[in-house]
Order: C-alpha cells, then sequence, then structure tokens
C-alpha cells in the first residue's frame, strides 16, 4: 500500500492481509493515515483493485466517526427502513439492543446527541447485510452502559471487523490482532492490545538497558 494526501505520504510499502472472520484493531498517532485509509477502502477497494484488492464476496459496512453516513433530516426509523426489505418491528428490534425506544423512533437524526447517532449508525450496520465491517472510533461519544451494549453486538458479529480505536479496553474485548500505523508503514501484531502493550514495553525496557 502507498497511500498519499496531496504531496504527503501517508504510507509507503505497507502491507496488510486480512483473513475472513478475524476482528483486527488499527492503533496509531492522529493524523498517520488510518481514517484516510479507511475511506480510500471503502470509495475505492475492488477484487481487481491493484492495491487495494477485496474478495469478491465482501460486502462492506462502513462506520464513519462523523455520522457523515447517517442522512441528518431523516427520523431514526426512516433512517433505518433505508436498508431493503427491514421491516418497522424488525428495525425495533435491533435498534432497542442499542438503548432506543419505541418513542424514539420519529425523533430527526440531527436533534440527536453525539452517543445516539453513534447507536444509530451502528444499528444500521448490523442490520444491513455486511461481512465486513471497517469502524472508525466507534466508541467515541458513547457512555460506559452504552459502550457495554456495542461491545456486545459486535463480539456477536460473525464477520471480518477492521476497527480504528484509542479505547484499550474496547480493543481488549472485541479485537484478536493490532496492526500498529508507525513510520509510514503497518506493524502487526497477534494478540488483543493488552498483550501488544506489555510486549512493546518489554521491548523498551530491554533496549534502554542495552542502551546504559
Amino acid at each position: 500500500i502507498e497511500l498519499r494526501r496531496g504531496t504527503k505520504v501517508l504510507l509507503q510499502d505497507a502491507e496488510l492481509v486480512v483473513h475472513p472472520g478475524q476482528h483486527i484493531g488499527i492503533i496509531g498517532a492522529n493524523g498517520s493515515g488510518k481514517s484516510t485509509l479507511f475511506r480510500d477502502i471503502v470509495q475505492e477497494a475492488a477484487w481487481d483493485h491493484p492495491v487495494l484488492r477485496i474478495g469478491p464476496q465482501v460486502r462492506l459496512g462502513y462506520y464513519a466517526q462523523e455520522h457523515e453516513t447517517l442522512d441528518m433530516k431523516r427520523t431514526i426509523m426512516e433512517e433505518m427502513q433505508q436498508q431493503r426489505g427491514l421491516t418497522k418491528d424488525r428495525a425495533f428490534s435491533i435498534l432497542s439492543r442499542f438503548l432506543f425506544r419505541w418513542q424514539d423512533m420519529d425523533q430527526h437524526i440531527d436533534t440527536l446527541s453525539g452517543g445516539q447517532k453513534s447507536r444509530v449508525q451502528l444499528a444500521k450496520l448490523m442490520a444491513a447485510d455486511v461481512n465486513f465491517l471497517l469502524l472508525d472510533e466507534p466508541t467515541n461519544h458513547l457512555d460506559i452502559y452504552s459502550r457495554e451494549h456495542v461491545e456486545s453486538a459486535l463480539e456477536a458479529f460473525k464477520g471480518t471487523i477492521l476497527v480504528i480505536s484509542h479505547d484499550r479496553y474496547f480493543l481488549d474485548r472485541i479485537v484478536e490482532r493490532i496492526v500498529e500505523v508507525d513510520e509510514k508503514t503497518l506493524k502487526d501484531h497477534e494478540g488483543n492490545f493488552s498483550e501488544y502493550w506489555r510486549r512493546k514495553n518489554t521491548c523498551l525496557l530491554y533496549t534502554s538497558d542495552a542502551a546504559d
């Protein structure tokens, strides 16, 4: 992968292979290109793409950090029913898992808090016929109670998840592999965030001892 924004190179000679069913956390400094990579995958990835290649059976679902995938003029129910064939009863059944009540259904998206918009966006993804979720900071704006419900829904998801997050507790619960964006490349680490962090700090300790 080589990723640019204007004249700035964000990723160079980077490689990432994602296998079906894996739950992978993407970490790295702000501005390192994580969100840009996700947007490029959503907009350009295809079976015949020379760089961003995805399998022909992959059906992407994208959670955008700024909620730009939502139509602010629609009600919650109208937004959910953009999924073809989704009945009101089924839509509400999914929304209720994300802490919405029947009386919330006629609220317009633009009147919701950041946390409520996050929950609507995640509920839409759970209702969609997708098998690969790209999630950009999905726990931002969520309180602890809401985050627990979101984590439970994602744990039950049988497909592939690629998630950008700074929430180490969320990553520990959801992912089994960490990919670090560092020095314009992608560094792969098996295990959850705590395992990655423990190995990284052990390495730093040994490096420090050697320098002494």
